[in-house]
């Protein structure tokens, strides 16, 4: 948002072109001139909160990393033999879903 400050700044108070703001901010002379017609900085707010992908399952992965933690090095699961586990229990997403949290 900050980018919007500076963009009103340069045009308004100092003069500078639209074209010498776009290019030395490397954004579009339409971005410019859009900064420039807002009023107010421009508020995101999201409407439903996805649900994670992991969803039901995460306690029970949490349950397995938390085991395997007591376990040797060498005798923990790998993260394809945690994916290979949920696959059994009806988990039909990719690998990095399972790899992502597990990190």
């Amino acid at each position: 948002m900050d980018i919007i400050t500076e963009v009103r700044r340069r045009h308004l108070v100092s003069g500078e072109s639209i074209s010498s703001i776009a290019r030395s901010l490397k954004i579009s002379r339409s971005t410019v001139r859009k900064h420039l017609s807002t009023e107010v900085e421009p508020v995101y707010n999201r409407e439903h909160q996805p649900e994670p992908k992991l969803g039901s399952f995460k306690p029970l992965l949490e349950k397995w990393l938390k085991t395997d933690t007591k376990l040797p090095k060498n005798q923990r699961r790998t993260a394809q033999r945690l994916f290979e586990g949920f696959s059994i229990v009806d988990f039909i997403y990719s690998l990095p879903v399972i790899t992502n949290p597990a990190q």
